[in-house]
């Protein structure tokens, strides 16, 4: 029996031994790019199995759900295309916006897709219906991460010190240079404070919006990869190489509450509503910790597949979405399955299925009837 059938054979036999709540599954789709296929699986999650294969002709990295719209947006990065599926999970259209891109976002208001060109330096902005662009902004370095706030502001990082904000509505360009290796930059809620990872030396920079002024440096315990806000988005956590912990930051008093341990080599995060839960994958090993972030203590253990490299919650928070990067699988957590003993061995795997070569990333889409 391979690794995969006995994680999927225990987990629903030891869900059925104990009798816990069955679920009864989510009215909608989990898009999956799995790279290593040149497609998105579309898995139905109100049974938990393969509904389609959409192939999109080059390695997908991303998933994007409509706003305004029924329709999602896939992203082949490698020939700077994207890609519009509708909610009948066909592509209805395919646009090259430029040679290579790394990331795309949304508007607020679904209005405009955003995509960042690597090659180019630009910041691309495009019709999210005919994918047609719409404008075009020149950057002072090639871009690596980027995000939207609520009011129209885009905030670039380069990875070289430099973080670029561009004002949509008025066209106005600011640019900052810090010292170090810039990750991720992430808007705060109120849209008032721009948060920048610096993987250099392990902290976390505050930039005044629209100024752009750095406002103080947090040091954190960990190289600070990975990012997730909870629900309100009071509390981010961080995640990465230095230390088996995940450091928990208030961003409006920017200031780091606490620093708790979260199980071996902690990588990419996912947060439930209700209860409020942090799923931490374990960035080389094969399962996600679940830490009660109320009580700030680690409840379960659950052993998924080979490289966990992406975890979603789906909107109404009773399930957990891990993508197992090296082994094709999608492990699924039963949320309110969950039970808290002091062996921590109260969580069980629900189900588990293969989607495909590579799957790196995904989004919850509803389900139109």
């Amino acid at each position: 029996m391979t690794r995969r059938k006995w994680l999927c054979a225990s987990g629903l036999a030891l869900a059925a031994a104990c009798s816990r709540k069955k679920g009864s599954g989510y009215p909608g789709y989990a898009l999956i790019a799995t790279a290593g296929d040149h497609s998105i699986a579309a898995v139905d999650l109100t049974r938990f199995e393969l509904a389609k294969t959409i192939p999109v002709g080059a390695a997908p990295s991303a998933v994007l759900p409509g706003i305004a719209s029924k329709h999602s947006y896939v992203l082949t990065p490698g020939n700077g295309s994207v890609h519009i599926v509708d909610e009948t999970l066909k592509v209805i259209a395919s646009r090259k916006l430029a040679d290579e891109i790394a990331q795309i976002r949304l508007t607020s208001d679904g209005k405009r897709l955003l995509a960042i060109a690597r090659g180019q330096r630009q910041l691309i902005l495009a019709d999210p219906v005919r994918l047609g662009v719409i404008g075009r902004y020149s950057l002072g370095a090639e871009p690596q991460q980027f995000d939207v706030s609520a009011s129209g502001q885009v905030a670039i990082s380069s990875g070289h010190g430099l973080v670029e904000l561009v004002d949509l509505a008025s066209a106005l360009h600011t640019s900052a240079q810090i010292s170090g290796t810039v990750g991720q930059v992430r808007f705060r809620a109120d849209g008032k404070l721009l948060l920048a990872t610096n993987l250099s030396d392990r902290s976390l920079s505050a930039f005044n919006v629209p100024g752009l002024r750095l406002v103080t440096v947090l040091p954190v315990a960990m190289r600070p990869q990975n990012l997730c806000f909870n629900a309100d988005q009071g509390q981010l956590f961080l995640s990465g190489e230095g230390m088996d912990a995940v450091a928990i930051v208030f961003p409006y008093q920017f200031e780091v509450d606490q620093t708790v341990l979260a199980g071996r080599d902690p990588g990419v995060m996912g947060c439930s509503v209700t209860p409020p839960y942090l799923f931490v994958a374990s960035n080389s090993g094969t399962d996600v910790s679940i830490l009660n972030i109320d009580t700030r203590k680690v409840i379960g253990v659950v052993q998924v597949g080979q490289k966990p490299s992406f975890i979603t919650v789906t909107p109404d928070s009773q399930y957990a979405l891990v993508l197992d990067e090296q082994s094709g699988d999608l492990a699924v957590i039963h949320v309110p399955a969950i039970r808290v003993n002091r062996s921590k061995t109260g969580a069980s795997l629900f189900t588990m299925l293969a989607v495909g070569n590579r799957p790196i990333q995904g989004a919850v889409v509803p389900r139109i009837i």
